[in-house]
């Protein structure tokens, strides 16, 4: 009986010898595997522009210089573009056009000449376009007067829509010296008193979507007097 859980022992112990070494050998190949693989430098510090139908994509490109290029990757990757990178160290802009009004998740990776691939690098942006337009208006003017000696023209307008980035209401009009001119009241004033007035007058109001736009959107014209 002893001899038996003698062999029994000595079986268990061989087994769970060969079976460390096995998972020994597994580990160590992973690695080696995961060791052998060249992954150049990866883009740096990126940051999205939002747009009119358009995004731009600011990185620093890597200090590697087996770099060649980067590839920008939306739409669960079914849309891509391809930029050369030349030189290392350098900030980059990328700007992407026809996108329609959305937000997007874009992948950039970096391809050196062998073709390996970098760590992928994820950033986050938005475009604008019709949707948007829709929502803004234009600034509300309640009231115009005109003095008649001096024939100053004081115009009073309402709340200015900051909610969805209104950031000032242009006027246009012709100047007693027959010159067509613009002013500007920003959306923290509430009336302007323009003092070389003749004829004319119309007005809009610019909007910027968000901080980060490289567009504003203007909506249409109304005229001072209807």
């Amino acid at each position: 009986m002893k001899n038996k859980i003698k062999y029994i022992i000595i079986g268990i112990l061989t087994l769970g010898f060969f079976a460390c070494q096995d998972q020994t050998d597994i580990y160590d190949e992973f690695v080696k595997n995961f060791s052998d693989k060249n992954y150049p430098g990866k883009v740096l510090d990126p940051i999205s522009y939002s747009g009119k139908n358009r995004i731009q994509l600011n990185v620093l490109t890597p200090g590697d210089p087996a770099v060649k290029e980067l590839r920008v990757f939306w739409n669960f990757f079914t849309d891509s573009v391809s930029v050369p990178i030349t030189e290392t160290n350098k900030q980059m802009e990328i700007l992407l056009n026809n996108m329609p009004e959305n937000s997007y998740s874009f992948v950039v990776k970096t391809y050196d000449g062998a073709g390996n691939i970098s760590v992928p690098v994820e950033v986050f942006g938005t475009s604008y376009g019709i949707d948007y337009e829709k929502i803004i208006t234009n600034r509300d003017l309640i009231d115009v007067t005109i003095d008649d000696i001096t024939g100053k023209l004081t115009l009073e307008f309402g709340d200015a829509d900051i909610s969805n980035g209104a950031i000032e209401t242009l006027i246009s009009y012709t100047n007693s010296s027959d010159i067509e001119k613009t002013v500007t009241i920003t959306v923290d004033e509430d009336s302007i008193i323009i003092t070389d007035y003749k004829s004319g007058g119309q007005f809009y109001t610019v909007f910027l979507p968000d901080a980060t736009s490289i567009d504003t959107f203007s909506t249409s014209f109304d005229n001072i007097f209807k």
